[in-house]
């Protein structure tokens, strides 16, 4: 039997997050064989992105997006960590497994003893310091029920009250039926500073928001459970969940009709006089009818 090489990643900080995402486009590791690797390039300042065939493409019809994962890198060392990246991939362990990035640095067991130890991130590169996400998209299902759960990393530079904060790396096209959605708190800033909201729009958003609020206190309808902007600041509880309440549900879905719907974490707090500080993070959930996201990571 030929040896395959398989390429590991992993996004969480807690092996107790890890695997959480279960069916979903944004899971907390993933291995891709390295057979499946097409390209990478920077997509940001002190960011790149690597491309892989989608694992998940329907045997039936070729794929149309390649599954992502985007590295957090030194800035001003792209190049030099894209060589690293690819004597990682161009390596032959005898066990076939290559860890290319590992943000895990907190372990969880069965066994209380082992639980909660300390343990060290692993990059392929000193010049990789964080996986910043992890896209697998479902082909398969073309038009049908979608899931996605991305976690996204909240800025620590001045923001303004309902300005975008960061997107999602996907949109969804027209005739899409929303019929979940929530926003969690999944690493807390440093200080006491942030909360913020989900929002929607036609088109993808920079700066001043021109989105529609459909988690958050603004929700127009004030449906959001509980009616309240998602709090990531210190004082916040880690793992604190806001859901699109009556608004987004299985017995009252958002159907966006003929509109596209390109997703943003918005500001909620004036970030601009006091910036938040550590590296807080968003997990974003949603569930739909229709058809299936289109990445938007390396269009902008």
């Amino acid at each position: 039997m030929e040896k395959t090489i398989f390429l590991y990643f992993r996004q969480v900080t807690d092996m107790a997050d890890d695997g959480s995402a279960g069916n979903v486009d944004g899971p907390g590791s993933v291995m891709f064989p390295a057979s499946s690797f097409r390209y990478m390039n920077p997509t940001a300042d002190g960011t790149i992105t690597l491309y892989f065939d989608n694992v998940r493409a329907n045997s039936r019809t070729a794929s149309s997006q390649s599954d992502i994962v985007s590295l957090t890198v030194t800035q001003g060392k792209e190049k030099e960590a894209m060589q690293d990246i690819m004597a990682a991939i161009n390596s032959n362990p005898t066990d076939g497994f290559v860890i290319m990035a590992d943000d895990c640095v907190t372990t969880d067991s069965a066994t209380t003893a082992l639980n909660d130890k300390a343990r060290n991130s692993s990059y392929c590169s000193p010049h990789v310091t964080a996986v910043s996400a992890i896209n697998v998209h479902n082909e398969n299902d073309g038009y049908g029920v979608h899931e996605i759960y991305e976690v996204v990393d909240i800025p620590t530079t001045g923001t303004a009250d309902d300005a975008v904060l960061a997107p999602l790396s996907f949109y969804i096209p027209a005739q899409a039926t929303i019929v979940e959605g929530s926003i969690t708190a999944v690493e807390l800033a440093t200080n006491d500073i942030g909360s913020v909201a989900l929002e929607v729009h036609t088109a993808a958003d920079t700066g001043a928001s021109a989105g529609t609020e459909i988690i958050g206190a603004d929700e127009s309808g004030n449906k959001s459970l509980p009616n309240a902007n998602l709090d990531i600041s210190s004082n916040a509880i880690l793992g604190d969940t806001i859901t699109g309440g009556t608004l987004i549900s299985h017995e009252s879905p958002l159907d966006r009709g003929t509109s596209a719907s390109y997703f943003h974490i918005v500001a909620k707090e004036d970030m601009d006089t006091t910036d938040p500080q550590g590296t807080p993070k968003v997990g974003v959930h949603l569930k739909w009818v229709g058809p299936a996201p289109v990445s938007t990571v390396g269009t902008a």
